[in-house]
């Protein structure tokens, strides 16, 4: 399915700033209504009367449901993406240096921090995670995965990716690389999306300071024992094919 990019109106002198703050509360309510009913779910007149707008207001800056989806992710994407590019340099620019196994290990435990951080020190908005639980569950429409994929999950999981294949000796898109990264980072994943029941089951009430230190250092001791057992393993695969 092709999307236009949704029409950003320019306004006349004095009325910009007004359509600026018009586009945003619409954005903001249907981030809200996308993330609780889902893409079919929520339809462009709810997401007009959420926002205090009237229906044609919605058309006039987006065209359509589809435009106004877009316009979230595209909202979403330009908040996250810069988040993380130093971070993926910095992994990248190891990578190309034929780094040592704990340059790699190191380079996957800086990007893994990074991860934390904006997981649990940022202020997301509860409705950012319910719309991005749906997109991660494959709930939202085809469109925007592609789109979050490209901008968002792909530069992440590129060089993550190359990096735990490096440890395994296996390329980075081979399933087992893959397979085995995505499990590594379900350690931090599991406790965002599923917050009220971790915080629950350790009856907190949040995950800050001290407790957010300890989560993230028992993540990442858990993630360094995982990528070394990863290198015994390629070692003990090399020898093994030696032996042949």
């Amino acid at each position: 399915m092709t999307t236009r990019t949704p029409r950003h109106r320019p306004a006349a002198e004095g009325g910009y700033q007004r359509g600026e703050e018009t586009r945003a509360k619409i954005i903001e309510s249907a981030l809200s209504l996308f993330g609780e009913r889902g893409f079919e779910g929520a339809s462009t007149r709810d997401i007009a009367e959420h926002a205090g707008v009237n229906a044609p207001a919605l058309v006039y800056y987006f065209d359509n449901k589809e435009g106004v989806y877009q316009a979230c992710v595209e909202y979403i994407m330009a908040n996250v993406a810069d988040y993380f590019a130093d971070a993926v340099a910095a992994a990248q620019n190891v990578l190309d240096a034929n780094p040592s196994d704990d340059a790699l290990i190191d380079a996957f435990r800086s990007i893994q921090a990074r991860v934390a951080s904006y997981l649990f020190t940022t202020e997301t908005p509860a409705t950012w995670r319910l719309f991005m639980a749906r997109e991660q569950a494959g709930l939202g429409p085809a469109f925007a995965a592609e789109r979050l994929n490209e901008r968002m999950r792909k530069p992440l999981l590129s060089v993550s990716s190359e990096i735990v294949g490096r440890l395994l000796g296996r390329p980075a898109d081979d399933p087992e690389t893959v397979i085995r990264l995505l499990a590594i980072n379900g350690q931090l994943v599991s406790f965002h999306l599923t917050r009220c029941t971790a915080l629950a089951a350790l009856q907190w009430k949040s995950i800050d300071g001290e407790r957010l230190k300890q989560l993230c250092t028992i993540i990442d001791e858990q993630s360094v024992v995982l990528l070394r057992a990863m290198i015994e393993w390629r070692e003990a695969n090399r020898k093994r094919r030696k032996k042949k």
